[in-house]
């Protein structure tokens, strides 16, 4: 494989187990790298340093809404979604809740608004670990949801982000929008830029890259360093 000087990934299952910091050996491989290393997650820019083990790389957070560079500084950050853009967002939810065939355990924060995203997981976003790993991890559960309770909005996008999480952002704010944007501001060359992710299936929050830069669908963090070691070594 030709060498690439950009590498673009995600974090949960991708870079790191879900909601989890980063192995000892993947954190090691990127701090030696001497390409640009891009982490793009659904996560807050500072649960990306946290879960990175406070990786020198580029954050896109919120699906790339939110983006620091090497030294941490912003370099964007688009506005949050409107009164209007939640309040759909909240009765899509509602819709799926009274779907789902188990309640909601609020103490697991089902529900989080991260200014310019929301993000649903009907187990909960803070679940343990060991639940959410075995709640869907082929996302049939997620996906048999919204063929149940589509989800239809002129401005609102929703893909499935995670090991158990529905996102919602605006439809000119995915990924594939926000890498582009870093690209053209550090006037990169795209054809020299790759992206890693295990959303890259229909309907997952990485497909959006598709046809943006090169991709790479990985099964998981595990799949991630063993390809990438391939690629650069």
């Amino acid at each position: 494989m030709r060498k690439y000087k950009h590498l673009f990934f995600d974090m949960d299952q991708t870079v790191a187990p879900a909601r989890q910091p980063i192995l000892p050996e993947m954190h090691e491989l990127l701090s030696l790298v001497t390409e640009d290393v891009v982490l793009v997650s659904g996560q807050l820019t500072d649960k990306i340093e946290w879960q990175s083990n406070s990786l020198k790389a580029y954050y896109l957070g919120n699906n790339g809404n939110h983006a620091n560079d090497y030294d941490n500084n912003e370099i964007w950050k688009n506005p949050d979604l409107t009164e209007q853009h939640k309040k759909e967002i909240h009765a899509h939810i509602s819709a799926i809740v009274d779907y789902l065939d188990h309640d909601l355990n609020y103490d697991w924060n089902p529900i989080e608004d991260r200014g310019s995203q929301i993000t649903f997981s009907p187990i909960g976003n803070t679940a343990p670990v060991e639940l959410k790993s075995t709640y869907d991890p082929d996302r049939k559960k997620r996906d048999h949801l919204l063929e149940n309770v589509p989800f239809n909005s002129e401005e609102i996008m929703l893909k499935i982000g995670g090991s158990t999480s529905l996102d919602y952002f605006h439809k000119d704010g995915h990924k594939g929008v926000n890498v582009k944007r870093l690209i053209d501001l550090n006037q990169w060359n795209p054809d020299d830029c790759i992206y890693f992710g295990d959303g890259l299936k229909p309907g997952g929050n990485d497909e959006v890259v598709i046809g943006v830069i090169d991709t790479v669908l990985v099964e998981d963090h595990l799949d991630t360093f063993s390809k990438l070691k391939k690629m650069l070594y």
